[in-house]
């Protein structure tokens, strides 16, 4: 079968099949004993070849880039580190296959099992490609049927219901959906039937919006894992964006049952990341605009109805689904505006972007004008009572006047506050510095991101599955070296980006400057280890600001 012939295999799934066997070579004659407790499984036993292949083959989708991966970091359950000490190994001590010669290795060692695999497979579907999704969907149990040792390696590993494990079927889902493997037509007998069952799950998946299961909950774990700090304020938004999908599926939905969102905060805290990481999550159209971008009709700028257009096409000309869709609203306190601003003009088009917004997002019909691949340019009719609006603010000047501030020599400034950590900002606020009492009125929902601490900068760098570090060992590791980091490197980085005063982003902007004067070392160096040292971070943070000048 080509099918299974790797110089037919793209450059994924080559990269994949070479980590695993990498794997393989390190155990394959290694004898590894592990002792179960399991009633299946005889108290000690010894690893098959097989066994090892299925869980090099496993073990490999963790470690190589690309949308397995991706799925599966989804699942903080589910723990290399583990996976690899089953086996007796860790990432360091995976050595490469002699020779590179990858191609008869893998046709030795894995070509005829992927087949066996795959043929049971094609029993009952089509397969397109082989990538490293679908093999990950051989290993469910009813097809690896020579080895359980999935099973006890997540058993062993305190990890319940490896057979219903949501990795499992969101990776096959994953492939239905991308199109790379389809059901056989069948007579509708009891095996049908179930297939049916499981083709109605993916429809679902491809809709998000009726299919909640226990998953869905996942997911909010997952994205508070990434915004490390802002738990609480993504959580609230999580629940009121899945709440408004819900009510958007009535016809009855009362007014003011959904939430209109306003999101303020300093920054740098996240407020766009956290709304579109929740979106992508969910598989909801979004599209995020600054408001300063449009202006009402009769005046030079865009028009607001052009994000009916972006959310018609994110959702794939599905009408039902972009009507379901969110919109975000940046910088939203820049339309807000005072009579002693100055060119009349502008103060009008302020009024006139506010009026047009207080329509806009009360919900009603507007016609768009669509086309598709330059073919003749059709109108539809776009509902916007059941889309999600968020509108995203700094409010920077007003948070200035509403902290307290101190001079260089230490007394505090005039001010109405007296000196605390807290500071509130209301409606009424909004409505002092320029935004119109009835828009204002529209938002039923208040929410904010909360400024970063050092200690939760710390956090990040620490916790956070998109902290700057990881991307940075990723970097290294990929230009196979290993990345040793010293003790107190974590703490000099935070306290330099809360220094800058970019929120988060200034994590992002010390790892770069920092990662600068490794890259001769990393791309054209032979020594095998990095180091990176406090010393390091302190001269490199000095130096981010500081500049020279000619005597």
């Amino acid at each position: 079968m080509e099918l299974y012939k790797y110089e037919n295999f793209d450059t994924k799934t080559k990269l994949f099949l070479n980590k695993a066997m990498d794997i393989y070579s390190t155990i394959k004659n290694v004898s590894i004993t592990k002792k179960f407790k399991y009633i299946e499984m005889p108290e000690y036993y010894t690893l098959s070849n097989f066994d090892k292949k299925i869980l090099s083959l496993y073990i490999a989708g963790f470690l190589v880039n690309g949308n397995l991966k991706n799925i599966l970091s989804d699942y903080n359950d589910l723990k290399v580190k583990e996976f690899l000490s089953f086996i007796n190994l860790n990432e360091e001590s995976i050595k490469k296959l002699k020779n590179n010669n990858y191609a008869n290795f893998y046709f030795k060692n894995f070509e005829s099992d992927l087949k066996s695999m795959g043929q049971k497979k094609s029993n009952t579907h089509i397969i397109k490609k082989i990538t490293p999704e679908v093999i990950f969907c051989f290993f469910n149990s009813s097809i690896v049927l020579e080895s359980n040792i999935l099973n006890y390696l997540i058993k062993a590993c305190n990890i319940p219901e490896q057979k219903l494990h949501n990795s499992f079927r969101a990776i096959e889902v994953y492939t239905f959906l991308s199109e790379i493997v389809e059901e056989k037509p069948l007579e509708l007998n009891d095996k049908m039937r179930d297939l049916k069952k499981f083709q109605n799950n993916v429809i679902s998946y491809k809709n998000k919006l009726e299919f909640y299961d226990e998953t869905i909950w996942y997911n909010l774990d997952n994205i508070q894992r990434k915004f490390i700090g802002q738990e609480q304020v993504t959580e609230f938004l999580f629940y009121n964006i899945v709440n408004n999908q819900r009510l958007a599926l009535r016809n009855d939905i009362d007014d003011g049952e959904k939430s209109i969102i306003f999101l303020d905060g300093p920054t740098g805290t996240g407020k766009t990341a956290i709304t579109r990481e929740i979106t992508d999550k969910l598989d909801i159209p979004f599209t995020s605009t600054s408001i300063v971008n449009y202006s009402a009709t009769g005046y030079v700028g865009g028009d607001i109805t052009d994000t009916l257009k972006i959310l018609y096409q994110k959702a794939n000309e599905n009408l039902e689904k972009a009507e379901r869709g969110i919109i975000v609203f940046d910088e939203f306190d820049k339309i807000a505006y005072s009579n002693d601003q100055g060119l009349k003009h502008g103060l009008e088009m302020k009024k006139a972007v506010q009026q047009q917004l207080l329509d806009f997002m009360g919900g009603g019909k507007y016609y768009i004008k669509v086309s598709k691949d330059n073919q003749k340019i059709r109108e539809i009719e776009f509902d916007t009572s059941k889309l999600t609006f968020i509108c995203l603010a700094a409010l920077s000047d007003l948070r200035a006047r509403k902290t307290t501030k101190k001079n260089p020599i230490g007394f505090t400034t005039p001010s109405t506050l007296t000196t605390t950590d807290n500071y509130s900002i209301t409606p009424q606020d909004l409505m002092e510095i320029g935004l119109e009492k009835e828009l204002v009125g529209r938002f039923n929902t208040y929410l904010h991101t909360e400024e970063y601490s050092k200690d939760d900068l710390l956090r990040i760098l620490k916790e956070s599955t998109i902290s700057p570090i990881i991307s940075f060992d990723r970097w290294i590791s990929s230009n196979d070296k290993i990345l040793q980091i010293e003790d107190g490197v974590y703490e000099e980085i935070a306290n330099a980006a809360y220094n800058l005063d970019t929120g988060a982003r200034s994590l992002q902007t010390i790892m770069n400057n920092i990662r600068t004067p490794f890259i001769k070392e990393v791309l054209r160096g032979k020594e095998k280890i990095i180091y990176l040292t406090q010393d390091i971070v302190i001269n490199v943070t000095q130096n981010i600001t500081n500049r020279k000048i000619r005597k």
